[in-house]
């Protein structure tokens, strides 16, 4: 069954300096990510408010990149992470127990985890069914799993085509939709329980942007719809 789009890539991904370090956005900002926690911290809130409201145990954030999540969570948590990227690994084991290489060679234990997190990662990942498998095996029964990616079939998405600007990054190989995911989580033993498309209460909820949506000819604003969280348990 598919349940994403295969997008190629024309050349080998390179994780490190040039990923993590000084990029330009869709928007053509130069800006530096190790510069940025705080700001994707407040990105990300309602994850982590969702995060913290749980009783705690061991939990593994899949692509950690520099730990940022990692770092706002509460001490009740014994924190792991898995990150491809060796200059991201050395900021992330600041804040938790890294593994630098990919979830299937780190060979963690049967139902090893209450919590697992993959924030805007399954879209860099050229076959989702493998690790999803994965994450299944290492996640305890009624463990959660928080799942993040872009609509590749959003209202903006649609609207804009290939000014998409999720479509800026050329890392993003399989492209979900919302209905798509819905399908993928379900059909490899997982329970959604709530699904958010987090944009309103973001620091992207500006007139400016709105106003952007009326020129097709540029790459498209952030806006409600782009981003889609899963909030899930295996059952």
């Amino acid at each position: 069954m598919q349940y994403y789009k295969v997008r190629k890539v024309k050349e080998p991904v390179n994780y490190e300096e040039s990923y993590w370090g000084t990029i330009t956005d869709p928007d053509g900002n130069v800006r530096n990510r190790l510069d940025e926690r705080e700001m994707y911290l407040d990105d990300i809130k309602q994850e982590l408010t969702f995060l913290n409201s749980l009783p705690g145990g061991k939990i593994l954030d899949i692509g950690c990149g520099l730990g940022f999540l990692l770092s706002e969570l509460s001490d009740k948590f014994d924190k792991y992470g898995v990150e491809v990227s060796k200059c991201a690994c050395n900021c992330a084991e600041n804040y938790g127990k890294i593994f630098n290489g990919y979830l299937e060679d780190a060979d963690f234990p049967d139902e090893e985890f209450d919590v697992i997190v993959m924030h805007h990662v399954i879209e860099h990942v050229e076959k989702p069914e493998e690790i999803i498998k994965e994450i299944y095996r290492i996640l305890k029964k009624n463990g959660h799993l928080l799942i993040a990616t872009p609509d590749f079939d959003s209202a903006c998405a649609r609207r804009f085509g290939e000014n998409y600007r999720m479509l800026h990054d050329k890392t993003h190989v399989s492209l979900f939709t919302n209905e798509s995911m819905y399908r993928f989580l379900r059909d490899f033993g997982f329970f959604i329980e709530k699904v958010e498309y987090p944009f309103f209460e973001t620091r992207h909820f500006t007139k400016e942007n709105l106003m952007k949506l009326f020129d097709t000819n540029q790459i498209s604003p952030p806006f409600y719809g782009n981003f889609m969280t899963f909030y899930c348990k295996k059952v």
